[in-house]
């Protein structure tokens, strides 16, 4: 009997170790990040995949990395008050294009205004030019979007950047509009000059992270966020943005037996 009660206390302890071992090992709950639009998925090869308009995608993913923290997107549009205070999404990344009461905005240093790519031989001088145009948007671009109805511009949309762009090379879109920061970089390509003319920026924001009154992620937030804009981050992500994109449109529009 007393060894069956020393046995039955060793079982118990070992149990309580590994649920303790169980506990400690478990991954923290993935960080809910609000953004715009979440892509769909893609059921497509992994050399299909296609870089996506603007880098609030890029900045969720890069906050959970260096949190540790799985990444769970949830879209919530052009409302990032209404989720946060819901408690659907734990930080938001988005455009505060106006100011929002009851969050705290954190810069990221990301600021583009929008501008259109265009063959160098059009005839589109001013954005008023573009009435009755043909201009290639991404689907996920509301501000660019907003652009187009507001030009008076026909609006041709587009899943991604690449096939928006690509539009522009084969005539299809008299002119696609994308940041200007990226598109500045892409013009830098040999094979984007003589596709590389364009109009005065408009409509500029910035990139911010967006937290709920009293989040208990403020504190490792507050410098993290700020850490990219004293940083060459974005920088190298335009660069990225614009060889990929570059890729992308060559192997659409030249290449497509690479697919």
């Amino acid at each position: 009997m007393g060894l069956n009660r020393h046995m039955r206390c060793w079982f118990a302890a070992a149990l309580l170790l590994a649920a303790a071992g169980a506990a400690a090992s478990a991954e923290p709950a993935p960080l809910r990040v609000g953004v715009a639009h979440v892509p769909p998925t893609a059921d497509v090869p992994a050399a299909r995949l296609y870089t996506q308009d603007g880098f609030d995608l890029d900045l969720a993913a890069e906050l959970g990395r260096r949190l540790g923290r799985k990444v769970e997107l949830v879209a919530i549009g052009e409302e990032p008050a209404a989720a946060l205070a819901s408690g659907r999404v734990d930080l938001a990344v988005a455009s505060p294009e106006v100011p929002v009461a009851n969050a705290e905005w954190l810069p990221s240093g990301y600021q583009s205004g929008l501008t259109v790519a265009m063959r160098t031989d059009t005839d589109i001088r001013s954005w008023g030019d573009l009435a009755g145009r043909k201009v290639c948007v991404v689907a996920s671009n509301d501000r660019a979007r907003r652009l187009v109805r507001e030009s008076g511009a026909l609006e041709i949309v587009q899943p991604v950047p690449a096939l928006a762009l690509m539009k522009v090379r084969t005539g299809e879109c008299d002119a696609t509009i994308h940041d200007e920061v990226v598109l500045r970089r892409l013009f830098g390509e040999a094979e984007w000059k003589k596709f590389s003319a364009t109009l005065p920026a408009r409509a500029p924001i910035s990139l911010a992270v967006a937290l709920p009154p009293g989040s208990p992620l403020a504190g490792e937030l507050r410098p993290l966020v700020a850490s990219f804009a004293d940083s060459p981050y974005w920088d190298r992500k335009a660069g990225e943005w614009a060889r990929n994109i570059a890729l992308e449109v060559y192997l659409e529009q030249d290449a497509p037996d690479c697919h």
